[in-house]
Order: structure tokens, then sequence, then C-alpha cells
């Protein structure tokens, strides 16, 4: 890890601009934050998830944590929150959005009266850290949802074309999956299907993957130069395998379900969400 020190009155070429680091710096984090509230604010609001908090034990909520400050990573080789990389660590800059998420959930759990000064502090802190998990989610990817990218994205090396795929789907189905995934509605839907609706739902998962990448881009396809996943029907099924099984970590992390329960309770359930992280997926191959 490599961190650069620059005074706050050090003037830097940000992106053919002349300005002092510490505006800069300052810049690039509201920018994260304004990412993490996109990707974040309707979680916020969630009861599930302040729910899920109490309920969560610690070692689950700590190695989630861990998971997120490395996936926040792998996001941060794509896109990220500073338009320029004049001072960037991608480490680094996973534990900055970590703390944008702590920050930004705290003060948005103050305001809404959900974190109270009567509240046990121990809860207290179990619901920040919770809620800042998809907040820095968000900060990790601000630069591509806040449209200022154009070229400043900081394309991932080092991986083949085969693992960007791979690396893709993870990624973006597990940013669209935690925006549903602690909420009641898919255990509602499961309630609302029978096992034929249950198959169609995984069919239209796969047939959406199919689409979104396999036809919406299909012109820029690089099947050819990959050595496994050299088809589009194999890539949808490698992405589809991806997102069941996200779909599964975070129904167990949340504590609906697990493999071992019966087949007949988790099976359904994971096949509703990933239409979902699936389609996240697609969009992550895309985007990120």
């Amino acid at each position: 890890m490599k961190l650069a020190v620059t005074g706050f009155n050090a003037q830097i070429d940000d992106d053919g601009q002349n300005g002092s680091a510490g505006v800069v710096e300052l810049r690039d984090l509201a920018r994260g934050m304004a990412g993490a509230l996109f990707v974040s604010l309707p979680l916020l609001f969630t009861l599930e998830m302040w729910v899920a908090a109490r309920a969560m034990p610690d070692l689950v909520l700590l190695a989630f944590l861990a998971i997120t400050v490395v996936l926040n990573k792998f996001y941060l080789d794509f896109a990220g929150f500073r338009k320029t990389a004049w001072q960037s660590a991608k480490w680094w800059d996973a534990l900055i959005t970590l703390g944008i998420g702590i920050v930004g959930s705290a003060i948005t759990l103050v305001v809404i009266g959900s974190l109270k000064p009567d509240i046990d502090f121990y809860l207290a802190v179990k619901l920040v850290a919770l809620e800042a998990i998809p907040m820095s989610m968000g900060a990790a990817v601000a630069i591509n949802q806040l449209g200022a990218s154009d070229g400043a994205s900081q394309q991932a090396t080092g991986l083949s074309l085969d693992m960007k795929v791979v690396v893709g789907s993870l990624l973006g189905g597990f940013l669209f999956a935690m925006n549903i995934a602690p909420t009641m509605e898919p255990k509602l839907v499961v309630l609302q299907q029978n096992w034929y609706l249950t198959g169609a739902t995984l069919v239209l998962s796969i047939l959406v993957s199919y689409l979104t990448v396999g036809l919406a881009a299909f012109e820029e396809q690089d099947l050819a130069d990959r050595k496994v996943i050299n088809s589009a029907w194999l890539e949808t099924a490698v992405a589809y395998a991806i997102a069941f099984l996200v779909s599964a970590v975070l129904l167990w992390i949340f504590g609906f379900s697990t493999p071992l329960d019966p087949m007949v309770v988790w099976l359904p359930h994971a096949i509703a969400l990933a239409y979902v992280t699936a389609l996240g997926g697609a969009a992550g191959r895309l985007v990120l």
C-alpha cells in the first residue's frame, strides 16, 4: 500500500485544472458521500435493516465488514470516488469508503430519529456498522453513478477477460442485491408463488442476463479473446451461478435461510433474490 501525503494548500493538477489538494480531497469525499446516499438511502429508511442489526451475530457482522472492504477495493479498481488518481491507494481508499459509510449512516440515522440518546450504545454501533456496508459500496462506485468518469475510471489491471466476467458479475450482483436482500419483499414474493412461478423466475433471470449482455452489447463482445468463457450462453450460465451464490450468502447473512434448512425453504427464496442479483451482475459486466 503506497500513501502520498500532500499539504492542504499544495497546488495540484486535477483533471486539467489547478487547485489546492485540500479542496480536491474534500470534493472527492463529497462525491463519495453522494454516491453512498444514491445506493443506500432506501436501506437507511428500511425497518428490516434496523431489525437485522439487532439480530445479526457480532462475528457475522465483523466478517461482513471485512468482506466489504475487500469488495470495495475491487469496486475501486473499476470505478472510485476520485476523479483522478493523483493521491490514491486502493486499499486505503477502501477503508475511506467504509469511513464515508459510517459517517453518512450515523448522520442520517440521527436525523431520521432511528438513533436517539436513549438507545443502547452497543446496538447503535451495530446499526451504524450494518448500514455503512451498502453506503461504502455506493461511495466506491460514485464516479460511475454520478457520470464523472470520462476517462477517470481506473480500469482493473492484471485480470484476464474471463476473470473480468466473474468479477463484474460478482460486484454488480452484490451491489444490486444489497438493496433487496435485507427486506421482507423476497420472502413475500415466495409466499405468493407456486413452483411453476418459481421456475419461471429462474428462466426469466437467465434470459434477462443473456439479453442484457449477449444482445445489448453484442458488437462489443470479446468472446473470441477469452480462454474459458467464450460463448454468450456460457457467460450467462456462469453469471447466474454467481448470482445464485451471492443471493444465498446474503440470505444467510441476514438470517432468512441457509442451505442447512430444507430445500423447500431456501431454494425458492434464493431464486427470487437471484432475479435481482442476475440483473445487477449483467449491469456490472457492462458498467464496471
